[in-house]
């Protein structure tokens, strides 16, 4: 930690304890309860000592930093419910609200009966084998977790399919 020119590390100490519970209630938000953004802005503001220019008021620079950093990190880790095609507000989602693991089955399950038929079709031992050294490996890891019952999202397992398909058209054999 640095210690600008005139000031011990307690009115240093002091000061930032200042700035964090000033900070901590206004940026609560989701799970992050007000200790948890004291933490934050603790860190934030310690950080920011390195930077610190003396010719300024260490109470308004800190201020000013950790407030800004403080925004950035609400901004990064908020979750917004409605929003629905933004991959990081989804991952968020599902940090935030623990799935239940029926509806995750059942989802699987749904999904999958669409390709049972399928499935059967390859589930002879000499199949697998030709698919197993004719599939280009682009596809190899996916095609794995299908033949293993782990979900693969709909256009990537339909590539797959495709891919097997004209395997097995290749090799004499046909849809049944």
């Amino acid at each position: 930690m640095k210690i600008p020119k005139g000031m011990t590390e307690q009115e240093v100490t002091e000061t930032i304890n200042k700035i964090c519970d000033r900070y901590a209630y206004k940026f609560q938000f989701a799970f992050y309860t007000p200790e948890d953004i004291r933490q934050e802005a603790f860190i934030i503001a310690m950080e920011a000592l390195d930077r610190y220019d003396e010719g300024r008021p260490l109470e308004n620079f800190l201020a000013v930093h950790v407030k800004n950093r403080l925004n950035n990190f609400k901004r990064d880790k908020y979750y917004r419910q409605n929003a629905k095609d933004d991959s990081n507000n989804n991952t968020k989602r599902f940090l935030m609200e623990p799935l239940d693991i029926d509806n995750i089955r059942d989802e699987f399950e749904n999904n999958m009966r669409e390709t049972d038929d399928f499935i059967k079709i390859i589930e002879d031992n000499e199949l697998f084998t030709l698919i197993d050294e004719s599939l280009d490996v682009s596809f190899r890891s996916d095609y794995l977790r299908i033949r293993h019952g782990v979900y693969v999202a709909k256009p990537r397992r339909e590539a797959i399919y495709r891919e097997i398909r004209n395997i097995l058209k290749e090799n004499g054999y046909e849809e049944g």
